[in-house]
């Protein structure tokens, strides 16, 4: 009887023990988390919060909580060119995105491609995806500062001093031109600034693969297309998206360059909530349309996620044995 009781016990103790170790390593995971976990809460949850709560109230420059109900959020319905900012922040965003993902694929495509594995010229191809790299690693005010001295008023800009050296007339760029220069120049920031990703997403593909293709007769155009570009499907929904939601935030780049002028040409979405907040005080009707912007940002990335069949691409992929 003594031997079956101490049996009893320690079978209790080992299965104690190994519930408790069960417990430590479900609680583990949440540990490792977190410091994470912290910040997150403290730096995004709780001023989402806030904001909002403030998107209910009129508080302005002397910052009182006046609760006001829905009445800024009516009033971003009622705005009458509320219509056209939200289409010239879609053309913004679909333009930009096009542009900067078509010339990612093409700079990288010329540069990795053809010039460092069909024509073994490495080092002309480091060349240019060096320069390519230049206006991304560029801050952002110095940029727009160049484009700025680039396409300025006549007697200061350097191409209408050029246009006047030849004997033509000067161009009011900023004036005629003011959302294309703006397409112009974030499209080439934002181009650049995925050449590493997709250079790197090329190199991965396997040798082997680009010479059995070669093998079977395929000409380097096939190959490009059959397999470098499917190979670069991951990378270029990566850089969609990353652009899409990117650009429909963007207001740093219009500041800087045209103001939102001329005569509100300019103002997209996100700079209108800049200006709200920023130069006019409106403190809770800025708050109400970042909450309506957030809105919207969910929906399109659920959008996207569903165009792009993301959930597809980050299956497993089955081995064939």
């Amino acid at each position: 009887m003594d031997q079956s009781a101490d049996l009893l016990l320690k079978d209790r103790a080992t299965l104690t023990a190994d519930r408790k170790a069960i417990k430590r390593k479900q609680r583990f995971p949440f540990l490792m988390m977190l410091p994470f976990f912290v910040p997150v809460i403290v730096f995004v949850v709780v001023p989402i919060i806030l904001m909002l709560v403030m998107s209910f109230t009129d508080m302005k420059f002397t910052l009182k909580w006046n609760f006001i109900g829905f009445d800024n959020y009516r009033r971003i319905f009622g705005y009458p060119d509320m219509s056209k900012i939200l289409a010239r922040t879609l053309l913004l965003v679909v333009g930009n995105t096009t542009l900067s993902v078509l010339g990612s694929i093409f700079v990288v495509v010329i540069t990795t491609y053809y010039l460092d594995i069909v024509y073994r010229r490495k080092n002309l191809g480091l060349l240019f995806r060096i320069i390519w790299l230049i206006p991304n690693l560029t801050p952002t005010i110095v940029f727009m500062f160049i484009w700025r001295f680039m396409f300025g008023p006549e007697g200061y800009g350097m191409i209408n001093k050029m246009l006047a050296a030849i004997g033509l007339p000067a161009m009011n760029w900023f004036t005629n031109w003011s959302m294309q220069l703006l397409l112009a120049s974030m499209s080439l920031s934002s181009a650049s600034g995925s050449i590493i990703l997709f250079s790197s997403a090329i190199r991965q593909i396997p040798e082997s693969i680009v010479q059995s293709a070669k093998v079977d007769g395929a000409g380097n155009f096939y190959i490009c297309r059959r397999i470098v570009l499917p190979y670069l499907r991951w990378p270029i929904t990566q850089k969609t998206l990353w652009s899409i939601l990117g650009n429909f935030t963007a207001y740093e780049s219009i500041r800087l360059l045209t103001g939102g002028g001329p005569m509100g040409s300019t103002v997209t979405y996100a700079y209108y909530i800049y200006q709200n907040a920023y130069q006019y005080h409106t403190y809770g009707y800025g708050a109400a349309l970042s909450v309506f912007m957030v809105l919207m940002s969910i929906t399109m990335g659920l959008i996207m996620l569903r165009v792009f069949q993301v959930d597809k691409q980050l299956r497993v992929p089955r081995m064939d044995i």
